[in-house]
């Protein structure tokens, strides 16, 4: 007895350094990152103004468009920038604290197949690079990994109830990044089918892991087999499943485009102002299909400006090192932890591998918009496979463990020599891992690989600390240990540093609020890249004339120049290097030049240069 509690006192001490581990990398210089992603700061500012703006995520304070993600993971973010205070502070730490839950989630999933495997998941998961990044943004992808994680949790119970409120869950992760949820849902159906449902809980069943109790061969310490469900009662949980996904899911969609077209804000980066459509077009095929693909560039021009990571697409993409070093340092073991597993967890296992295939299938695939930062989805499921890969191969002899310890060295030699460089000093982490792994094979001991163990979680936690660090881009979040250490990762200079908006310019502001008379629209910009700026800046409306990418038929023309003879709009920012449109050139034709002395503070950057002008009255 004595001895089992002192296990629980280590085990308990191990998970709350993990904590401060995963607190410390996310929590850790957030003020650094501003306002991250500028649209979705200006979504929130807006919301915090009124509830109307707030149901319909709202882009701007006058609901001219809508946000082009569902609300969950903005309405939350404006409940604390509503107890807290508008910042860039407040509105990251939501995503911040979700990334930490998620490290306690992974935990308390995993922990039923050991102690050491909840341990080591919840510490890979702590330090992977992706996940440090994006729970350090204002991007939802940290909420769409949490709630993944408590419906896993719930679908792992096992009883048929379970699956519907599993499902629910899924729903509730739809209306934070729609399509990219639903991914997930083979994998908590495959979870549920395996863990020996129970219609009832029952007492815990016997005991399988040493230092474990009440854990069945392939389920949670949930029941005996005496209440199982059988395909009948299956089939109808699964058809009340779907129906509460499908509630769910599509319910604020529904709303929303039932409401008036003239009574809310125009659905963002959809071309027929529907949140169906975006559901289906922008966050949907054309993740996997772009329409205008990238140019190459002339052999003169060295420098790539590209807004996506362009890693080919095929079956071997996310095994680019440009992809592989954000989230994929223990791949080895995770491989080999469910082999390992297979036959003593199957629900377990099934769970975390079909949620890894499902999204690498998806990603693989993916020749559309596609961004290193998708790939955080795949955190959790590596982490608690390489887990359960590092109990396995240490319950299983210094053999196998010597195997599992150098592949996973050879593979992240191979990450860092093409990150880095094959005579880089960084490659030595592995080097040591190897060693080690054949220290551990040669002599028949386990010790060896304790130090083998610590090399290789080197590399991934300098990756993470390089997001805390040296975050780049914070609109497209990603790690690079290059990036910090001042070495060009290939990515180029778009993904690689943060570029602040022209318009973010206090003596803009300023003049605009000090001339804009009666004028509804503070500003009019043609996208929501140059508008968000001055609606973090002041809280007023700013319209964006095109959508977030200019492209939106939000109003023609016409209707914009009637808004100007009603006096709506007066002044109107235009980039000075954008391809001349409709817009640009009434804009130019009617308006007058504002002499930037007048309002720009800022250095001008020739690429990016923007121009003020003025339709008011001559």
């Amino acid at each position: 007895m004595a001895d089992q509690a002192s296990r629980r006192r280590i085990e308990w001490a191990a998970f709350a350094a993990v904590l401060l581990v995963a607190a410390a990398l996310r929590l850790v210089r957030l003020d650094d990152n501003g306002v991250g992603t500028a649209s979705y700061a200006a979504g929130v500012r807006s919301m915090l103004q009124d509830a109307w703006l707030f149901f319909y995520n709202a882009f701007d304070p006058a609901g001219f468009i809508s946000l082009d993600k569902p609300p969950i993971a903005f309405w939350i973010q404006t409940i604390f920038a509503a107890v807290l205070g508008y910042s860039g502070w407040s509105i990251h730490l939501p995503q911040a604290l979700a990334g930490i839950a998620s490290v306690a989630l992974l935990y308390r999933l995993v922990r039923p197949l050991g102690a050491p495997a909840a341990i080591v998941a919840a510490l890979l998961l702590a330090i992977m690079p992706i996940a440090v990044a994006v729970d350090r943004s204002n991007n939802p992808d940290s909420w769409l990994i949490f709630f993944l994680l408590l419906a896993a949790r719930i679908a792992l119970r096992g009883r048929g109830l379970s699956l519907v409120v599993a499902m629910a869950l899924l729903g509730l992760v739809f209306n934070t990044k729609m399509l990219a949820a639903l991914v997930c849902g083979p994998a908590l159906l495959a979870g549920w089918l395996l863990a020996k449902a129970h219609s009832v809980r029952l007492e815990p069943a016997g005991q399988n892991v040493p230092g474990e109790r009440g854990v069945e061969n392939n389920a949670f310490p949930i029941g005996s087999r005496s209440g199982t469900l059988d395909w009948r009662q299956r089939l109808a949980w699964m058809t009340a499943a779907v129906v509460a996904l499908a509630v769910v899911s599509f319910s604020w969609s529904v709303v929303f485009d039932l409401t008036p077209k003239a009574s809310r804000p125009y659905a963002g980066s959809s071309h027929d102002n529907s949140m169906l459509e975006l559901v289906v077009m922008h966050n949907g095929l054309e993740r996997f299909v772009r329409n205008a693909p990238a140019p190459a560039p002339s052999p003169a021009q060295t420098t790539r400006f590209v807004a996506y990571d362009a890693v080919p697409v095929g079956p071997l993409r996310l095994a680019d090192p440009a992809l592989a070093m954000q989230f994929a340092w223990t791949l080895p073991l995770a491989v080999l932890g469910a082999v390992f597993a297979w036959r003593r967890r199957r629900a377990q296992v099934a769970l975390w591998s079909v949620w890894a295939l499902a999204y690498g299938i998806v990603y693989s695939l993916a020749g559309g918009i596609f961004h290193a930062y998708y790939l955080s989805t795949l955190g959790p499921p590596l982490a608690a496979l390489a887990g359960i890969g590092c109990f396995e191969l240490w319950r299983r002899g210094s053999t196998r463990l010597a195997v599992g310890l150098g592949a996973a060295a050879l593979w992240q030699a191979y990450i860092a020599g093409a990150s880095l460089g094959w005579t880089s000093t960084w490659v030595g982490f592995p080097t040591v891992a190897l060693l080690a792994a054949v220290a551990a094979w040669w002599r028949a001991k386990r010790p060896p690989a304790v130090i083998g163990g610590v090399a290789l979680l080197v590399l991934p936690a300098l990756w993470s600390l390089s997001a805390v660090f040296a975050p780049g881009n914070l609109t497209l979040p990603s790690a690079s240990l290059p990036r910090w250490l001042g070495i060009d990762d290939g990515r180029g200079p778009i993904l690689s540093r943060n570029w602040t908006a022209l318009t973010d310019d206090p003596k803009l502001l300023a003049f605009l609020q000090e001339h804009r008379g009666n004028a509804r629209f503070l500003l009019a910009a043609p996208d929501a890249s140059l508008a968000a700026p001055v609606i973090i800046g002041t809280g007023q409306p700013v319209m964006a004339f095109g959508g977030f990418f200019g492209n939106d038929p939000v109003m023609g023309v016409d209707a914009f120049a009637k808004a100007v003879e009603r006096g709506e709009v007066r002044f109107v920012v235009l980039a000075a290097n954008r391809p001349t449109r409709d817009f640009e050139r009434w804009v130019r034709a009617h308006g007058t030049i504002v002499d930037p002395a007048r309002w720009r503070s800022l250095p001008i950057e020739p690429r990016r240069a923007i121009m003020l002008y003025d339709l008011g009255p001559r």
